[in-house]
C-alpha cells in the first residue's frame, strides 16, 4: 500500500512539474481607472505642458507591427459589445490611442502591469500630454493575451473593466499593444492598454 501511495505521489509531482514547466505566466488584469474631467487639457494653454513630443521609440526586441491591426479589431469587439448592450459605438480618436501606445511600450519595455508610468504618470496624466481634452475618460490595461479576442474576453469577464467598455457617457477609444518576445521577468509577452473618452 505504501509503494502505490509513493507511485502516486510522484507521478502527481511530475504532472503538476509538467504542467507549470511551460514558463508562460497567466494573462494579467488589474482594476481599470476612470476620472471625471476636465482634463488639464481643457484649459487654456494647459495641454502637452511636460514637453510629450510623440510616443516613445520601441526598445530593443519589442514589435509593434500588429499594433494597428489588433487597435482596429480591438474596437470593432468592443462596439459589437457595446451594440449588445444598446450603447453607441465608440470611434478611434488618434490622441486617445497615442497615451496608449506610450503606456503599452513602457510596459512592455520595462515588464510591469499598472495604470501608473515609470515616469510617474497617471492614465490621465498622459491624455493630457497628448492634448486630449476629455470631459470623462477610463483606461483599461491588460498583459498575457496574445490576441484582441483573448483580452477582450478577459476585459468582458472583469466587472470592472466591463463597465468602462460598456459606459455610455465614452464616445471614443485608443488602443495601444506591444509585443515582445524577451520579456524573461514575468513572461507576459503582449501588453494593451485601453483608453476610453469624452471631450
Amino acid at each position: 500500500m505504501k509503494r502505490i501511495a509513493y507511485f502516486l505521489l510522484i507521478v502527481t509531482l511530475f504532472v503538476l512539474q509538467a504542467c507549470s514547466s511551460g514558463g508562460t505566466s497567466k494573462p494579467g488584469l488589474i482594476p481599470p481607472v476612470s476620472a471625471d474631467g476636465p482634463s488639464n487639457s481643457a484649459l487654456a494653454g494647459a495641454a502637452n505642458a511636460r514637453g510629450i513630443a510623440n510616443v516613445p521609440a520601441l526598445c530593443s526586441g519589442a514589435e509593434d507591427t500588429n499594433t494597428a491591426a489588433f487597435a482596429t479589431e480591438v474596437i470593432r469587439l468592443v462596439n459589437v459589445e457595446r451594440a449588445k448592450a444598446g450603447v453607441g459605438a465608440l470611434t478611434s480618436q488618434t490622441q486617445l490611442a497615442q497615451a496608449a501606445q506610450k503606456h503599452s511600450i513602457d510596459m512592455g519595455c520595462k515588464f510591469f502591469l499598472s495604470h501608473d508610468g515609470t515616469d510617474g504618470t497617471s492614465p490621465f496624466d498622459r491624455m493630457d500630454d497628448f492634448g486630449y481634452p476629455y470631459s470623462a475618460a477610463a483606461e483599461n490595461v491588460a498583459a498575457g493575451y496574445a490576441t484582441p479576442a483573448d483580452v477582450m474576453t478577459g476585459w468582458m469577464g472583469s466587472e470592472g473593466h466591463r463597465k468602462n467598455i460598456l459606459n455610455a457617457d465614452f464616445t471614443e477609444i485608443g488602443i495601444g499593444y506591444v509585443y515582445n518576445p524577451g520579456d524573461t521577468a514575468n513572461a507576459f509577452y503582449h501588453y494593451w492598454t485601453m483608453t476610453l473618452g469624452a471631450q
